[in-house]
């Protein structure tokens, strides 16, 4: 670690509701890192929770800050908007830093690599005893299989050792990898466990919501087009059950086909694409085959719910937009 006297400060930004269960974790994991905790301030922006979660935010010594239009993208704008740190680390409640070394590797890394616009984890902490579905995500790395058959994902899975998804590997380094990233292959990056120059925030569109992935691509157009993924894990309470992954993933389609207007980033891919991906998913044997690779790796019966998610979401996904169209596009 570099002396005191040259250690960047760091805000981390945590938007948060109804958080009492899970910010405790959060916070404990960011207290306990190793760097200066005089060079840490943590910016709680509450959404009017009804639960403990401003309680146990100041007993973590956390500055609160109010939002109050139920809306995360508006949370993360106003912390970032009074954070005063050198780096900014955006968390969502429901994560947590593995290691007490995540922040220095990850500041070190960015020093290392003026280029490099971020630092996160490459992978999902996988703990043997959190539930099945929990597991899965871990696992897969992913939060959506249609990331995952159309190359968008940004976390490897856990048969994969090396980087291997999108983006130009320009180097492996012990803790970190450097890939670079163009327009059409960027995957969506950010929010768990997402540290960042706070300048570099500032020189984007950050208010009055922040958008990760918008973000991003102000910043890759900018010439900021490397990143660093961390071979440090972070830990993401996804779901406890098959049902609660379906209704996270049917919100946050029904979400982002009412914010369309506000979002300039796309999933790049063809028609071909599109439809090899699909058809991959619905008839579930390239994910089962990918179910069996995994569990070969990591012996976990988590692993065969892939083929299941993947036949389920399709059909979901499908229903959604159709409703979406036949019930005016807002």
């Amino acid at each position: 670690m570099m002396s005191d006297n040259t250690v960047p400060t760091v805000s981390c930004v945590i938007p948060a509701f109804n958080e009492e269960a899970r910010l405790g974790k959060c916070l404990s994991s960011v207290r306990s890192q190793r760097y200066p905790a005089e060079k840490v301030e943590v910016i709680v922006v509450d959404d009017d929770s009804r639960d403990g979660t401003v309680r146990i935010a100041r007993e973590y010594g956390a500055r609160v800050a109010t939002n109050g239009e139920h809306n995360i993208e508006r949370g993360k704008s106003i912390g970032v908007g009074i954070a005063g740190g050198d780096y900014i680390l955006l968390m969502d409640a429901d994560n947590a830093l593995v290691g007490t070394d995540w922040l220095e590797k990850a500041v070190r890394a960015l020093a290392e690599n003026p280029r490099a616009a971020e630092a996160q984890s490459a992978w999902f902490e996988y703990n043997r005893s959190d539930p099945a579905a929990n597991r899965y995500c871990s696992l897969m790395g992913i939060n959506d299989p249609f990331a995952y058959y159309l190359k968008k994902r940004d976390k490897l899975t856990w048969f994969e050792r090396e980087w291997s998804i999108a983006g130009e590997l320009l180097r492996s380094e012990d803790d970190y990898f450097l890939v670079r990233f163009q327009e059409r292959n960027m995957p969506t990056i950010g929010s768990q466990g997402y540290l960042i120059s706070r300048r570099h925030v500032l020189d984007t569109d950050y208010s009055p919501y922040l958008f990760h992935m918008e973000m991003n691509l102000e910043l890759l157009r900018s010439g900021l087009d490397e990143f660093v993924m961390l071979r440090s894990c972070v830990t993401h309470d996804h779901c406890r059950t098959l049902r609660e992954l379906l209704a996270k993933l049917r919100r946050n389609f029904s979400l982002f086909l009412r914010q369309r207007q506000m979002r300039s980033y796309r999933w790049e891919t063809t028609l071909r694409e599109r439809f090899v991906a699909l058809v991959s998913m619905v008839t579930v044997l390239r994910p089962a085959v990918d179910g069996i690779r995994g569990y070969l790796a990591v012996r976990d019966p988590a692993w065969l719910l892939h083929p299941v998610v993947c036949f389920a979401v399709p059909f979901m996904y499908a229903w959604i937009y159709l409703r979406w169209l036949t019930g005016g596009r807002k």
